[in-house]
């Protein structure tokens, strides 16, 4: 396959004995009654793929059926397939789920039940079916009587290629309740939430604050639509929220990037575990159509450098500056780039590379319509003297995609029959990646690993071996390495590390650390002696 070059290595693992591992717990049964809808729900897929619209069977346990006034209410959501598909088959991709539902009767408004995440394999061109799984919600303080609840959109988030990608499902026919939950009683003092009256930049930190919060709580900030739905605790980066003895409130929540926050009319919700409250805010990013370009100086001679600044751009975004000729055509050699600040402003510097450069122009992810040009005047000096030039040349070739380890052999020691625990641990030999390819196309570690085997014909499953992977890049490395999942090793690849392909970036490259911590469990009844196995690692 063009500019791809496979590897591989193998390792030697070993062992003594045998011991078993304890038996699972059998699974909960449900204990409540499930509410069952097949509504008509329109998809909006990710990343252009278009739109899809189809039935969806909707099921959806609440418990208990009675709350006090801000209670809190539990949900398993069980999903049949969507309509919505994905054009590439992907595996291993984290994964989470919630499901937006309306209240009626006793409360108004919307609660989200949001899952955990977890990793799913995504099949291509086939209908994609969500686990099972549960969440969550508290109904409103003032909530009184039967509220009747009815699912109206589901999202589902996937983490690939080092972004977040969404897939909302709106029910658009054919909807209705799944079930209701009661409040009865006073419930507890309602939470105060207040956020900035006026509009807020994505990128940046919001100031939080409020009262009668649970004291010395843990709060969470979500950033919701109007009305309560869609609440996404991504939306937010970092924070440093905290509730005193006395139940205050305090710190701010970072929004994120303006690609995942647009700008529009929101709502910022905060839940400590027991109360939650909610409160208006409103994103704003620069507007487009004033961007400003200045130039530190607009004359000088061939090899000056000066600093070219920019307001009022959209914050987040990669911003391209280049020298023009007299007749406006690009001078590639002279182009720099530079990515926003927060606040929609950039400064980087830049150097007149000849005489023939005329202007300086900027634009914001070579979108013409934010083209800005500012005049630049190459000046010779006067008196006497003159210039010369001397053209300096060098060649670049891409190199190879190689990986090197620190050993090759693993003993897991020696297991006493009836005496350990069964679990021997050990450690992956250091796997070094090297990418000198200077290209964007990422890169693949893998592992398989076969069953154990002794001389006198004793196995132990492959399946015994559990590992736990970590990978680092080295410093001067461009990109950011990914770690596998946990999971148990066998004849199917199992990630170690990999390097996805980063748009934000012209390449990827350098040497890449990735380690694995090694767990055997020896099955209880395995015949004695000295059994080993073989990892292979392949490198793509």
């Amino acid at each position: 396959m063009t500019g791809l070059l496979a590897a591989c290595f193998v390792l030697s693992l070993g062992c003594v004995g045998a011991t078993a591992a304890p038996s699972a717990s059998p699974a909960r049964a449900a204990a409540d009654a499930a509410g069952t809808v097949t509504p008509t729900v329109h998809c909006l897929l990710p990343a252009g793929q278009g739109e899809a619209t189809g039935p969806q069977q909707m099921t959806v346990e609440l418990s208990p059926a009675v709350v006090e006034p801000g209670g809190k209410v539990h949900a398993k959501v069980t999903l049949g397939p969507s309509p919505a598909t994905s054009a590439i088959a992907l595996d291993d991709v984290p994964t989470i789920p919630s499901l937006d539902l309306a209240m009626s009767g006793g409360a108004t408004g919307t609660v989200t039940v949001r899952g955990a995440e977890f990793t799913m394999d995504i099949p291509a061109g086939a209908a994609i079916e969500i686990p099972a799984y549960e969440g969550d919600f508290l109904v409103p303080a003032d909530a009184s009587g039967e509220i009747s609840l009815a699912p109206i959109r589901t999202l589902t988030q996937t983490k690939v290629f080092g972004s977040v990608f969404e897939t909302p499902c709106d029910v658009v026919d054919g909807g209705g309740p799944v079930g209701t939950v009661t409040a009865e009683g006073t419930g507890s003092e309602p939470a105060v939430l207040t956020a900035p009256a006026g509009p807020v930049r994505p990128h940046t930190e919001v100031r939080l604050g409020g009262s009668g919060w649970t004291p010395d709580a843990s709060p969470v900030p979500s950033l919701c639509a109007v009305g309560g739905g869609g609440c996404d605790p991504l939306k937010f980066t970092a924070h440093t929220l905290r509730t005193d003895s006395a139940g205050t409130l305090t710190g701010t929540a970072t929004l994120g990037e303006a690609g995942a926050v647009p700008d529009g009319d929101y709502e910022v919700k905060v839940n400590d575990g027991t109360k939650e409250a909610t409160a208006p805010l409103t994103v704003e990013a620069v507007a487009a159509g004033n961007r400003e370009i200045t130039l530190s100086s607009d004359s000088g001679p061939v090899g000056s450098v000066i600093t070219v600044s920019g307001r009022n751009y959209n914050p987040d975004r990669w911003i391209n500056v280049i020298g023009l000729d007299a007749s406006g055509t690009g001078l590639d050699d002279s182009a720099v780039y530079v990515k926003s600040g927060a606040d929609g402003t950039f400064a980087v510097e830049f150097t007149v590379i000849s005489d023939a450069v005329a202007a300086v122009q900027a634009d914001e992810g070579n979108d013409p319509a934010t083209v800005r040009t500012a005049p630049f005047t190459v000046t010779t000096g006067g008196g006497d003297g003159a210039t010369a030039e001397q053209q300096l040349t060098t060649r670049v070739r891409a190199g190879t995609l190689t990986m090197t380890q620190d050993g090759d052999t693993v003993d897991f020691g020696t297991t006493v029959l009836g005496a350990d625990s069964g679990v021997q641990r050990a450690h992956l030999n250091r796997v070094e990646v090297q990418d000198a390819r200077g290209v964007n196309s990422g890169w693949s570690l893998t592992a398989t690993l076969t069953g154990f085997t002794s001389a006198d014909g004793g196995t132990i499953p492959a399946g015994a071996v559990r590992w736990a992977p970590a990978c680092t890049a080295q410093d001067g490395s461009v990109g950011a390495p990914v770690a596998g999942s946990p999971t148990v090793l066998g004849s199917e690849a199992a990630s170690l590390c990999r390097m996805n392909p980063d748009g934000s970036r012209p390449f990827t490259g350098g040497k890449f650390d990735a380690e694995a911590g090694l767990a055997l469990t020896v099955p209880e009844f395995t015949r004695p002696g000295d059994y080993s196995a073989t990892l292979t690692l392949t490198l793509l």
